[in-house]
């Protein structure tokens, strides 16, 4: 596949922001809901996730304009109002979370080289990353799979970065 030209790269970047822009929170915390308790079930039901029980993280997606507010239960994770003060930010653009989420890159490096970045109660953002870092790629749904996986395409020819390994790495999922 060719990467998207040069000149208009700056253009498809506002336009895949947009999302986060023009769709209410409300919508974007139902659809964040859903995705966040699927992706994270085995870790949720198995106690994994018990050291953020009533923390506030916030998630932000800088390029992209997006910026979620979710609170952890013992069993789920609940998207909250995003004026309230959280408990760790962690915040990046879109190819470095899609190069976490879709295990394209290691979590340590993303994280030591500032590309996603934790602020406010450390401890929790690390607890978060190590949780990230342990999750099995194949225990994420198939549909979520696909999508990361279609995104991440997306993203990479938007910043005009093909690399060979990424896309064997998505070829074969």
């Amino acid at each position: 596949m060719q990467s998207i030209p040069q000149f208009i790269r700056p253009i498809a970047k506002k336009v895949v922001a947009i999302p986060a822009r023009v769709i209410p929170y409300s919508a974007q915390k139902q659809v964040l809901s859903f995705v966040l308790n699927q992706a994270f079930r085995e870790p949720l039901q198995h106690g994994e996730l018990d050291f953020l029980e009533g923390a506030k993280v916030r998630i932000k997606v800088t390029d992209l304009c997006i910026d979620w507010l979710i609170r952890v239960g013992s069993t789920k994770f609940t998207p909250i109002e995003r004026e309230l003060e959280d408990d760790v930010c962690i915040s990046g653009e879109s190819p470095d979370f899609i190069l976490l989420a879709t295990r394209q890159a290691d979590p340590d490096t993303l994280f030591f080289q500032r590309k996603i970045r934790i602020e406010g109660d450390t401890e929790l953002g690390l607890g978060v990353k190590n949780t990230m870092d342990s999750m099995d790629w194949e225990d994420l749904p198939l549909p979520l799979r696909k999508l990361l996986q279609s995104v991440s395409l997306v993203i990479e020819k938007l910043h005009g970065k093909r690399k060979a390994k990424s896309d064997e790495h998505i070829s074969k999922k």
